[in-house]
């Protein structure tokens, strides 16, 4: 399954705008009126959770059935991640220097060259 950078985006800032310590019910939600299907959703928070930028993974059986779904909140780590990615204008600038130089990269890359936009716009 391909891991969809918009998705982990809009699953992190689902997670951020919820007043609840453990939002998972309110981001499947969310992420659900969005178009997103339940594998998508549930293959993503896993692949957030591995890369310690949510607190709780999804239960996923081996045939990939999502028996329960989780998320817990950001981590730190998280948190850094989406502070450089949350601004519409630095994610669609950051997400174009990338596409300009290689076809792929990993979140983490994006939020770098995003922090590097944020970093110019400030004259650092």
């Amino acid at each position: 399954m391909e891991l969809s950078h918009e998705l982990e985006r809009d699953m992190m800032l689902s997670i951020e705008k919820s007043d609840k310590y453990d939002p998972s019910g309110d981001v499947l939600d969310d992420l659900r009126s969005k178009g997103y299907e339940d594998p998508q959703i549930a293959y993503t928070a896993q692949k957030l959770y591995e890369g310690h930028l949510i607190e709780k993974a999804p239960s996923i059986d081996p045939t990939g059935f999502c028996s329960s779904f989780a998320t817990g909140n950001l981590t730190y780590e998280g948190y850094q991640i989406l502070d450089n990615i949350r601004d519409n204008t630095v994610w669609s600038k950051a997400k174009e220097k990338v596409a300009e130089a290689v076809s792929s990269a990993s979140i983490s890359i994006i939020a770098g060259a995003a922090q590097s936009y944020i970093k110019s716009k400030l004259g650092l």
